[in-house]
């Protein structure tokens, strides 16, 4: 088990004994297989006792298989969504099948561009396991995704928060147009500057309800808080709760519900993860810290030109610096930049001692190869100190961490050839 594994648990162990009867919502795990893709599920009670799993999904181009047809590129996948129960058995299945068609080979390339949808299985309360498979049919390329989840039993008289489901903003193709979609990767930053929450409430009291929100760091710590009253319209009323995150650090927050008559009385709840992956506090600022960050990446003739250029001139010179990077300048999104921003508020995030985490060896590794392909760790004993290696097969390459003084700050040793 990794040194950042370890943390993350600890902090949602932390979390979990504070408040052990709210469940928390981690969403789906990322799919394995040739085909990633992300994907979310909610449960959704109705009033005759059955209930609903919406399942939503995002999968980005380059992850599909396009082959040439005439005069485009045509990608064809199948899609199944099966619900078992606590004994393994099948209660509630389909499959569909999509077709993708796109004018241009750079579009099957890109991840700014994405196919999703959400899908439904009619199930009833309880726990179950979920399984979500997305399979190439002109390939044997698939991906595939499982996980459990509670389908509450809303019972008469009690107030119930279902599970939030986050969404973005999406603008029609074509049109000016705009509508708030299923965000399956709950990922917010610089592009999705807000995140919009639908926070369904069951409950049948006559009386108005207290809806508490709170946004928490990973550590349990407090970011701002939000109340709201509403009055049921129904067996179900969604709130809509709306905030910034342009200035909160990269990283992973809980959302923590609660809902009651009053703020102390009968309340039920419901946490659910989110993450920020890009954000203006990651970068910029200080021109020789961005300067000293943009050296890890940068060549010396690029860094020596953007010390050289004068005051005045810099913000352009950094855009001409960020559009020579540009992997697809067309799409609008500068992936390079935005990878580069969310490397550094990772390092920041998870690799921070006694100096910020983008100076240390693992964040300055990190920032430069991106996640590890695999990692192998040793925590401390008593004769030897804790380590990791960490290794990036598609560079043939190895890096050897040690913990040297026992703080938890990993020194590089070694770099070595696979």
């Amino acid at each position: 088990m990794t040194r950042r594994l370890c943390f993350a648990l600890a902090a949602l162990a932390a979390l979990v004994a504070t408040a052990a009867a709210q469940p928390l919502d981690q969403g789906m795990p990322p799919s394995f297989g040739e085909i990633r893709f992300r994907a979310d599920a909610t449960a959704i009670p109705h009033p005759d006792g059955t209930a609903t799993i919406e399942i939503s999904y995002q999968v980005a181009y380059d992850e599909l298989v396009f082959l040439k047809e005439a005069d485009e590129y045509v990608a064809r996948y199948d899609l199944t969504a099966i619900a078992y129960d606590s004994d393994g058995r099948q209660i509630a299945g389909d499959s569909w099948r999509e077709i993708i068609r796109v004018d241009r080979y750079a579009d099957t390339n890109t991840r700014t561009r994405s196919h999703g949808g959400v899908l439904s299985l009619g199930v009833g309360p309880g726990r179950h396991s979920l399984k979500l498979e997305i399979r190439s049919v002109d390939t044997r390329a698939y991906g595939v995704v499982e996980r459990q989840i509670v389908v509450p039993e809303v019972r008469r008289g009690r107030v119930t928060v279902g599970t939030p489901i986050f969404e973005a903003r999406a603008v029609h193709a074509g049109t000016d147009q705009t509508a708030y979609v299923p965000n399956p990767l709950r990922d917010y930053g610089e592009e999705r500057p807000v995140v919009r929450v639908r926070i369904p409430v069951y409950g049948d009291s006559s009386a108005a309800y207290l809806v508490t929100t709170e946004v928490l760091s990973e550590k349990g710590e407090l970011i701002e808080a939000f109340a709201d009253t509403i009055v049921p319209s129904g067996f179900r009323t969604d709130l809509i709760r709306e905030f910034g995150v342009l200035d909160y650090e990269v990283g992973l927050y809980i959302l923590k519900v609660r809902a009651g008559e009053s703020e102390d009385e009968g309340t039920a709840g419901t946490r659910a993860t989110f993450r920020v992956v890009t954000s203006p506090r990651s970068w910029g600022g200080d021109f020789d810290v961005m300067i000293e960050q943009l050296s890890y990446v940068a060549t010396r003739d690029e860094i020596e030109r953007l010390m050289d250029t004068p005051v005045e001139e810099r913000d352009r010179a950094w855009d001409e610096f960020w559009a020579s990077r540009d992997p697809d300048p067309e799409d609008g999104v500068n992936q390079y930049k935005r990878e580069f921003v969310r490397r550094i508020g990772y390092a920041n995030l998870h690799f921070r001692s006694t100096v910020p985490g983008w100076r240390t060896d693992m964040g300055r590794i990190y920032i430069q190869y991106g996640e590890p392909d695999d990692v192998e760790s040793q925590p401390i004993g008593r004769m030897l100190n804790a380590w990791e290696i960490w290794y990036y097969y598609r560079e043939h390459t190895k890096f050897t961490f040690v913990d040297r003084d026992g703080f938890g700050e990993f020194v590089l040793v070694e770099r070595s050839s696979i």
